[in-house]
């Protein structure tokens, strides 16, 4: 057996041969189901009767801005280079003629919760145009004074005069995309951020009164090593930032072709990948963070930790929130919404969608039938809060879970005993080390991947 993967402080490890036994691929399941399953030749009409019955209640929206000055090598989401900011100008007024035809759908008195504007590189836009953007939809939507307004930034192109305006527009949460702080490492993935220059940003934000700064880390990339990784978290924790984001790297080149660039610089197996987690699971412990979620950590006063501690923690596209239950309108090119038993996905080709954002957007999209609906509330409960109580799934959707799921339950003992989860009449329970392969068990519901329906590759899950 391969030397044990040490996960977190104590006698809590994980044995080589359980990476070898479940490193294969799968979702992130940042939604049931996930993104391939939807489909061109949707039912465009059910689709907004499924909008339009949708009332009440708050709302999330999402804004993607598919813009980046240059493309860093890790990188998997949808962005392109080489456009104008006047193009992105076009841009700005395409998201709120969309914004104007999705308010002819959903009621526009819905109080927005939640904002978050992402990319690409949101801060990609001049001054000028993201107040256009931001006022923009101020006048559109009706904001609740206590939103979480959220955005997204490259810490190696803005300065203190960009935040200011960020403040003044209203966004409390700022996060950035940091990766890692070793040198070596970022001329690798072709992202040279010097710590000085991010330090000197959040320090600008707690001059300001700010305290919700969100760092995004990722482990797995080239050149990394237990030692350089190490340092980066303990110099990344000096920060002390509210909340971070210790992701995987996701090698899908057959979606981002870019990336086979890393390959020929050598990338992590599964076992190193672990110990990176690893390394920075334990550090990130012992500096005073709770571990939230599959990737996510918080200090201990945050309202994610006492989500998790209560077990309200849900996951959306704009990833972990506190605030479940809200309709999710996305707004921009490729972006998802989450409305009233439906997804839809907006187009990727931007000249496409500049040219349609006054009509329909839609390129992809997908009404969820009942079964899809029980399966999502099992996969976010076990993805989020690592617990499912029987009883409570049971009434709400009115099936016998030992009978309805008798083949997941088969496919869930190995995994029992292999120390991943805990499953009686009254609950599934995920362990502590089962954290850790949470992906692996989610999948074991996950009815279209059990159907050999998906017909795409995913990322690696450990």
């Amino acid at each position: 057996m391969a030397d044990p993967v040490s996960l977190r402080p104590g006698p809590l490890d994980i044995p080589g041969d359980l990476l070898e036994r479940y490193a294969t691929s799968g979702p992130r399941y940042t939604s049931y189901p996930t993104a391939p399953m939807f489909r061109a030749d949707f039912d465009e009409d059910r689709i907004l009767e499924a909008w339009r019955r949708s009332r009440g209640g708050g709302l999330a929206v999402y804004v993607h801005v598919p813009f980046c000055r240059t493309r860093c090598l890790y990188c998997a989401c949808f962005t392109e280079t080489g456009h104008s900011r006047e193009t992105a100008g076009l841009y700005v007024r395409a998201v709120l003629r969309e914004a104007d035809r999705l308010l002819t759908i959903i009621e526009s008195c819905r109080p927005v919760e939640q904002l978050a504007i992402g990319g690409g590189t949101p801060t990609f836009l001049r001054r000028q145009q993201m107040r256009a953007l931001v006022e923009g939809l101020a006048a559109r939507f009706r904001f609740s004074a206590e939103a979480e307004r959220s955005i997204e930034i490259d810490p190696r192109r803005v300065d203190n005069a960009y935040l200011d305006l960020l403040l003044e527009l209203g966004f409390n949460r700022f996060s950035f995309g940091v990766q890692d702080l070793d040198e070596r490492v970022q001329r690798r993935v072709c992202r040279l951020l010097p710590e000085r220059k991010l330090a000197g940003l959040v320090e600008h934000l707690r001059k300001r009164g700010v305290e919700a700064v969100n760092f995004d880390l990722m482990y797995g990339l080239p050149g990394q090593s237990e030692e350089s990784f190490s340092r980066t978290i303990e110099r990344i924790v000096r920060l002390r930032p509210s909340r971070l984001a210790l992701f995987g790297y996701a090698h899908v080149p057959w979606i981002s072709p870019h990336q086979r660039l890393l390959e020929k610089l050598g990338l992590p197996e599964a076992r190193e990948r672990a110990r990176l987690f690893g390394l920075g699971y334990r550090l990130l412990l012992d500096a005073g963070y709770a571990h939230v979620g599959m990737d996510h950590f918080a200090l201990p006063d945050d309202e994610l930790v006492r989500a998790l501690e209560s077990r309200t923690l849900t996951r959306n596209f704009m990833g972990y929130t506190t605030r479940r239950g809200l309709d999710l309108v996305g707004i921009g090119a490729s972006s998802i919404s989450s409305v009233g038993g439906t997804y839809t996905q907006n187009e990727k080709d931007l000249r496409v969608y500049l040219r349609k954002a006054g009509s329909s957007t839609w390129a992809r999209g997908l009404l969820l039938s009942g079964e899809d609906l029980l399966r999502r509330e099992i996969i976010l409960d076990l993805f989020c809060n690592f617990h499912l109580d029987i009883a409570v799934l049971e009434r709400r959707f009115g099936v016998r879970f030992a009978q309805h799921f008798a083949p997941e339950l088969e496919r869930l003992a190995p995994m029992e005993n292999d120390g991943l989860v805990r499953v009686s009449a009254k609950a599934v329970e995920v362990t502590p080390i089962g954290r850790f392969f949470i992906r692996n068990i989610c999948m074991s519901f996950d009815e279209y991947l059990c159907r050999r329906e998906a017909g795409t590759c995913y990322s690696r899950t450990v």
